[in-house]
């Protein structure tokens, strides 16, 4: 009897040493290559279908040995994630999950747009974004990275003798990247990072929706302390913004000296940050940002799902910061040559609301931003964003593809957005109208101001391209431009 049981104890040993084994070839021999499809996304790798638990669907053991890898594959750090991507970013992706032995990936991006101020020329532009951007096999963690994009840009505003193309060739990335026990990632050197309100989306002419990308130099580390919490810390001391060749310490911030129409060097920006998602229905972030020279900032922003059904559902909203000065750049500045008097110390407080009725494949949403501060401060309660604007990338509710309340000062905005997915969601339909109330603070600065926009974004199946377009009808005062019109479109093809 004793035998027996022994015996029988020895062979439990042996199949558990086999199915680790096996587990073991599996994890090494199995390519890791779905990507998480969002609003953005076109599907990029030799995604396959088929599945282990095809071929051993009766194997208890092995369908274990499934759900850990798809475990591992959704995982924020893992050896076959990379989050230093661009092209991914640039498409929606949050990571890209590969081949352990290093990736491979490219894009290029053909942008035609226009801007047509009524009773003025029309001003054109074509934009080809090239991008190709590598990492290679770890070692000891240990892997190396980086990026070249190209741009191609083409301008005509529509006046005899005004034609001209401005071109740009620029090593985006180059860094050293370490993982350790799908705990930790660090990067160093140029790289991308993105965070709310420091951003990688690019900055070329309708870079938003394209190849791309404002790197960084500095250093960005990743600890997932749980499988719910991630948390993430930055420092860069330059920033590389197209048509820049080069990273450099200059930003923008908004004094209304026209888009762009005012900079600053800067000794660089940090940050630290928490993601939190305890559980399926709600997610928050809160992150405390420096703008050296500018301000100091600390930002909070959470979602609440509320499933009823399987046709409807609710999401909720809530997003708040606050900004105080750091350094003297800005209380310094001046609106003007002919000015006096500064700007004043930042000051700024706001908040964002948003609910959202999802009904299958059509979400409508109505948000709100309240941005406001004490008189005297600069505008009044405006906000600095050095790091978006210009871009119309920040993360406020209300901001839709031209105007942000971040850039125009303080005051408040609404917006009303309708998107609809067809053609199991390879087809989407968006439209939405933006109204923004400015406080004003000097006779010249714009008050009010209303957008509209309707974009269509196409995943062509079974490729890895997509077609993007958009139509913006912007009102806004005459000395801001008057009103405009803005056609824009893209074409996207990753490899």
């Amino acid at each position: 009897m004793i035998r027996r049981f022994l015996a029988a104890i020895f062979n439990v040993q042996m199949l558990f040493l086999g199915l680790c084994i096996l587990k073991i070839a599996i994890v090494n021999a199995i390519p890791l290559d779905k990507p998480v499809d969002t609003e953005n996304a076109i599907t990029s790798g030799a995604a396959n279908d088929e599945t282990v638990e095809d071929e051993f669907r009766n194997d208890v053991g092995v369908l274990m040995t499934e759900e850990e890898i798809k475990v591992l594959r959704n995982s924020y750090i893992s050896p076959y994630n990379y989050l230093q991507d661009p092209i991914d970013l640039n498409m929606g992706f949050d990571t890209r999950t590969d081949s352990p032995n290093g990736s491979y990936h490219g894009g290029f991006s053909v942008i035609a747009g226009g801007n047509r101020p009524i009773n003025r020329d029309n001003m054109t532009f074509n934009t080809d974004v090239g991008e190709i951007w590598g990492q290679t096999a770890r070692l000891g963690g240990f892997a190396l990275g980086g990026g070249v994009t190209t741009v191609f840009n083409i301008n005509d505003n529509g006046d005899a003798g005004t034609f001209h193309t401005t071109g740009q060739l620029a090593p985006t990335q180059a860094y050293l990247n370490y993982q350790f026990s799908n705990k930790v990632d660090v990067s160093a050197g140029n790289i991308l990072i993105t965070t709310p309100w420091v951003s990688s989306f690019g900055s070329a002419q309708g870079g938003t929706y394209a190849m791309g990308n404002n790197t960084y130099q500095g250093v960005l580390v990743n600890v997932q302390a749980l499988p719910s919490l991630l948390i993430k810390g930055y420092t860069a001391w330059g920033y590389l913004q197209y048509p820049n060749g080069w990273v450099g310490p200059q930003n923008f911030y908004n004094t209304m000296g026209g888009i762009l129409g005012n900079s600053l060097p800067t000794s660089g920006t940090s940050g630290v940050g928490l993601n939190w998602n305890p559980v399926d229905s709600y997610s928050g972030q809160i992150w405390l940002y420096n703008f050296a020279d500018y301000a100091n900032m600390a930002y909070l922003d959470n979602t609440y799902h509320v499933g009823l059904s399987k046709l409807f559902s609710f999401d909720f909203s809530l997003q708040a910061f606050a900004q105080t000065s750091a350094g003297s750049s800005i209380p310094n500045q001046v609106l003007s040559p002919n000015q006096t008097t500064t700007l004043g110390n930042v000051s700024s407080n706001g908040l964002g609301l948003k609910m959202a009725l999802n009904i299958g494949d059509n979400i409508s949403s109505i948000s709100f931003n309240n941005i406001f501060g004490s008189q005297g401060s600069y505008l009044n309660g405006g906000m600095v964003t050095p790091y978006t604007y210009g871009m119309e990338i920040d993360p406020l509710y209300t901001t839709p593809a031209l105007t942000s309340i971040a850039e125009l000062g303080s005051g408040w905005a609404y917006t009303l957005r309708n998107s609809t997915s067809f053609l199991d969601k390879s087809l989407k339909f968006n439209l939405s109208m933006s109204q923004f109330f400015v406080n004003q603070v000097y006779a010249t600065q714009m008050t009010q101001a209303t957008e509209y926009d309707a974009s269509l974004l196409y995943r062509i199946p079974h490729s890895n391209m997509n077609v993007w377009t958009r139509m913006v009808y912007l009102q806004q005062p005459a000395n801001y431009g008057g009103d405009m019109w803005q056609p824009r479109l893209i074409f996207n093809w990753t490899y």
